[in-house]
């Protein structure tokens, strides 16, 4: 008896461990010679500029070393020019508040008060971004994706986010600085991985959809991660002008038409879901229609970095503005969806295989 007491307080003890949601205001500072940790921000303004950021804590091998962090940002303004601001510091050059969401890499900086949030991108002078808005909406969490050696822990941090913001920029150094204002949608993610990417994910797909003129109508968000056996884990809600959430179930997706891209990667142009929430049901087609950008990690880094690497996944980033048709059913009737909405699909592809050199036999 005293052992079955003791198995079922051990199981206890485990059990909050498992089933706990992410922290999302600090990085776990994880020993795994994998870990790697991120905050990714897709932010749009309403003149169509479009700003992504990812703030990274890394370990990495030498001679980068460990506790390493990273934060790379793209501006693409509405004329199609692209901006990247990117910045990696040792521990203690870059840091966090262990008490509350404040999070800094160089002079890049997340922040947040747990309902009014800051991003700020960008060195004194030149090149800088920033964003304000509320936390007002819960994060939507996946569950763990786990493998022999290691997991994934992933959420929408920040779904649904509005707020407003500026920036200044200038792509050219022979030319003038741009600048721009307005209103900003669009939606953030945190991840923590101990194993290559590759190793855990086959691709992982965002739309959120983007508040319109009527703003009575129900806003969709999708995320759908397709983990390296195939399978699916995916967060599907609706949002109402009140700001509540409906979460689906039974959730599946169909990737449709599919365009190859760079690097062996490719990407779908449709995708079509079906869900349920009890008696509701939801079903339509999210379909890519403008393109703001095609991004490779890999591009962005210079030839040493480039070296180190070499054995990592390549992960391609497709950005569209797309459409959507939904079709929401409930006991008071049919209610058709459409707008549009930011979209982001990202593919994975595993590291090349180095090919091994014959010897030649000594006669």
């Amino acid at each position: 008896m005293k052992l079955i007491k003791l198995v079922i307080v051990f199981l206890i003890c485990l059990l909050p461990f498992s089933i706990q949601a992410m922290d999302h205001t600090k990085p776990l500072m994880l020993k795994d010679k994998y870990y790697k940790e991120y905050w990714e921000q897709l932010f749009l303004f309403d003149d169509g500029t479009l700003v992504s950021s990812q703030f990274l804590a890394a370990n990495f091998p030498w001679p980068v070393g460990k506790e390493h962090g990273i934060m790379v940002s793209s501006v693409i303004t509405p004329d199609g020019k692209k901006t990247i601001i990117k910045n990696g510091r040792d521990f203690g050059k870059w840091g966090f508040d262990p008490e509350k969401f404040d999070i800094f890499i160089h002079t890049h900086r997340l922040k947040s008060d747990g309902e009014n949030y800051n991003h700020h991108i960008g060195t004194v002078g030149r090149n800088v971004v920033n964003v304000k808005g509320k936390m007002n909406i819960p994060s939507l969490d996946h569950e763990r994706v786990e493998i022999k050696k290691g997991y994934m822990d992933s959420a929408t941090y920040l779904p649904y986010f509005k707020g407003e913001g500026d920036w200044i920029i200038q792509h050219d150094k022979k030319l003038p600085f741009e600048t721009g204002a307005g209103k900003v949608q669009g939606f953030g993610i945190h991840a923590v991985y101990t194993q290559p990417v590759d190793h855990l994910l086959k691709s992982w797909y965002h739309v959120s959809g983007l508040q319109g003129a009527d703003e009575t109508q129900f806003l969709p968000f999708l995320s759908a991660i397709e983990k390296k056996d195939s399978s699916h884990d995916i967060v599907l809600t609706l949002k109402n002008s009140e700001g509540e959430i409906t979460r689906f179930s039974n959730v599946s997706v169909e990737y449709k038409e599919i365009l190859k891209g760079k690097k062996k990667s490719s990407y779908p142009t449709v995708i079509e879901v079906k869900a349920e929430n009890g008696d509701e049901k939801l079903t339509g087609t999210f379909r890519l229609t403008r393109k703001i950008d095609h991004f490779n990690f890999n591009d962005h880094l210079n030839f040493i970095e480039r070296s180190f690497t070499r054995s990592r996944a390549s992960i391609t980033n497709y950005r569209y503005i797309a459409n959507y048709e939904l079709s929401y059913v409930t006991a008071s009737g049919i209610q058709h969806l459409t707008g549009k909405a930011l979209s982001e699909y990202q593919d994975v592809q595993p590291p090349k295989k180095k090919k091994r050199s014959r010897k030649k036999k000594k006669r």
